[in-house]
């Protein structure tokens, strides 16, 4: 008997009992260990150099586990002990005081010769980075085998292994577009070169028959701010009219719009993937490649993402593959497997996390569609409270997993009343998806849809022009951030708040949890606080970013307040602090 499924679970009437799909998840507490364990990890910084590029750099994580790596004995503490560190390129890296520490050697598997060898890591670091000369590789598409190896004071060994791709430049007209593994950021640049350019993707996915239907409708995208383009293909054929999508490529360069190519009804389709890749892969606004479109939700083939991609970077090793997944967690681990760039389509908003709108079912963890999988609104937890929740699920999982990091954007939520959804986002909430994706390390945001509200096409075009530039990118782009700690009537489990540092000032992102209807709302009153980490000073606060006009104050010397925040209202402003380099 054929049963419709989304995330593995029945979700129409009459399946309650009959049917019930139990979600896989990536790891259990079962396989945990009692014994101490040395979890070693290697990556290239950059998922692949460039062949005019002579310097490089290594990731290295001496992790302590309960999951994964090799049995450790318990730490000794070396008193006073400090190691200068140095890599190969004589370059000091910073010091280690105290606690046990690893002698670090990285070599060439296939033939031992030496990249590091008089380096040193603390037993329980991770992300320490170690800088390389690349003078040792050859340029070329295969990539280069590395292994890394750590030694206790005793002898005992680590090992982990990774790959280094150091590719060649191809001639003529040619993009490059690469991730950043320490930061999760998107970098790019053009055949020009040699600089490579940060850049924080915001956008919307485009309605093709919208962009199709006025010869003016790529210009007027441009000049609202979005300067990503992700065309949703037809589901006829190859998705496109060649030719017109042509002309859009060449008007993309002519403006200055980067292009997202989605493929998500033809990814499976060798032929149809191999004519799309050839033929834009040189193109100088080519960003990046979109495979599926949440093929956990369809219950596409578990291995089909991988496929795509191994036989997508066999054509083109210069830009990186995305697919989005919609589900909470149905085989995450598999699907995952077969991107670089994971989407998170999480709609929170107008929709009964419960009971279906749309099928009438209840929803849970095995049964049901609601529309925002495994979803949970609340009288005390609000709807965006799901955005940084699954964030944060996704990088357990891949910690869980062993997994190297992975970039994650969010798909805020930007379209209209439909189906599941009873109501269409206010344009603060949709400001706000983008923020509290961005204060988890969503380092991307691509709207659905456009084209939409008029009042959200405003609110996000504003938003755009105002806090995607040089200034936020500076911040955000360069740093993973801190948590700030949030008190107060109106901020304790109502405002949620980031900051990241440079120098000698910080930007603070701050975002009201409670949307339209819940709880408070827009009502919600009292005093915010906000305190800084690091355990810095507030020396004064400087430009609003994004926000109303009424100031923040400095409250004490690590503390910033306001009379309330109210509802979904975000901010983002520049605070001067004492300088700690």
């Amino acid at each position: 008997m054929a049963v419709d499924t989304w995330c593995g679970k029945a979700y129409k009437q009459g399946y309650e009992i009959a049917l019930s799909f139990v979600m896989r998840r990536p790891m259990r507490s079962s396989l945990t260990v009692d014994v101490l364990l040395l979890d070693v990890s290697i990556r290239p910084r950059h998922n692949f150099y460039l062949a005019d590029e002579t310097l490089g750099s290594f990731i290295v994580a001496a992790k302590a586990s309960h999951i994964h790596g090799q049995p450790y004995n318990d730490p000794q503490e070396i008193p006073d002990q400090q190691i200068e560190l140095r890599d190969q390129a004589n370059t000091t890296t910073g010091q280690l005081q105290k606690g046990d520490v690893l002698a670090v050697k990285i070599f060439h598997t296939d033939t031992g010769v030496d990249i590091i060898t008089i380096a040193a890591i603390a037993f329980d670091e991770t992300d320490r980075e170690y800088s390389i000369s690349l003078d040792s590789f050859q340029p070329r598409l295969t990539p280069w085998p590395i292994t890394l190896e750590l030694r206790k004071r005793d002898g005992t060994k680590f090992r982990a292994t990774t790959e280094l791709s150091y590719l060649p430049i191809p001639r003529g007209p040619q993009s490059f577009s690469r991730i950043d593994s320490l930061r999760n950021v998107l970098q790019v640049r053009t055949e020009e070169g040699p600089y490579w350019q940060k850049i924080f993707p915001y956008t919307f996915y485009v309605s093709g028959a919208w962009l199709a239907g006025s010869p003016d409708n790529l210009k007027k995208l441009s000049s609202l701010g979005y300067y990503v383009l992700h065309i949703v293909p037809s589901g006829d054929g190859i998705g496109y009219d060649l030719d017109q999508l042509d002309a859009w490529f060449d008007e993309a360069e002519a403006i200055g719009l980067w292009i997202m190519l989605d493929m998500r009804w033809t990814y499976q389709n060798r032929d149809y993937v191999r004519i799309q890749v050839e033929r834009y892969k040189r193109r100088k606004t080519m960003l990046l490649w979109y495979t599926a479109d949440e093929p956990d939700g369809h219950g596409d083939p578990l291995d089909a993402p991988s496929k795509a991609y191994a036989f997508i970077k066999s054509l083109d090793p210069y830009h990186p593959i995305s697919l989005c997944l919609n589900c909470q967690n149905y085989h995450f681990q598999e699907y995952s497997a077969g991107a670089d760039i994971i989407l998170a389509d999480v709609y929170p908003i107008g929709t009964n996390t419960e009971y279906s709108n749309k099928y009438h079912t209840p929803c849970n963890t095995t049964y049901g569609d609601c529309g925002c999988d495994n979803c949970h609104t609340t009288p005390s937890s609000p709807a965006l409270a799901n955005i940084p929740s699954r964030l944060a699920l996704w990088s357990q999982f891949q910690t869980q997993l062993g997994l190297p990091p992975k970039p994650v954007w969010t798909v805020p939520q930007a379209f209209t009343a439909q189906d599941f959804f009873t109501r269409t986002p206010t344009p603060k909430e949709v400001v706000a998806m983008v923020l509290l994706g961005m204060n988890h390390g969503a380092n991307g945001a691509v709207m659905w849809v456009f084209p939409t509200a008029e009042e959200i096409v405003h609110l996000t075009s504003l938003f755009s022009l105002r806090a995607t530039g040089s200034e936020v990118g500076q911040f955000v782009l360069r740093g993973k951030g801190m948590e700030v700690e949030v008190k107060g009537e109106g901020g304790a489990g109502r405002v949620d708040a980031r900051a990241w540092r440079d120098r000698g000032q910080a930007l603070i992102s701050a975002v009201g949890l409670w949307g339209e209807g819940e709880g408070e709302g827009e009502g919600a009153k009292g005093e915010v606080k906000l305190v800084l980490p690091w355990g810095v000073s507030v020396k004064a606060v400087g430009r609003t970013v994004w926000g109303s006009r009424e100031p923040w104050r400095i409250d004490g010397e690590r503390g910033l307040v306001r009379r309330r925040m109210g509802g979904t209202e975000s901010w983002l402003f520049v605070v001067d602090v004492e300088d700690w380099d």
